[in-house]
């Protein structure tokens, strides 16, 4: 179930969130719910978490190195 808020942020910021949301297709309510969902997952991350990156191996290794103790 939704709840409803009311929140005052800056003009020239809700400028910007109304033309973001023409060009996406989006409610104001949609942008604000998924921007404050990623804002608070990168927030909670805990150390044990691996990051990832989009990169690439480029390199070479072998499974003895590897596993290699």
């Amino acid at each position: 179930m939704k709840s409803h808020i009311s929140a005052t942020i800056d003009s020239g910021l809700l400028e910007d969130l109304k033309r973001f949301g023409q060009e996406e297709r989006r409610t104001r309510s949609q942008i604000i719910e998924m921007a404050l969902e990623r804002y608070l997952r990168e927030r909670t991350k805990t150390d044990d978490e691996i990051v990832t990156s989009a990169g690439c191996f480029a390199g070479e290794f072998s499974r003895e190195e590897t596993y290699a103790r």
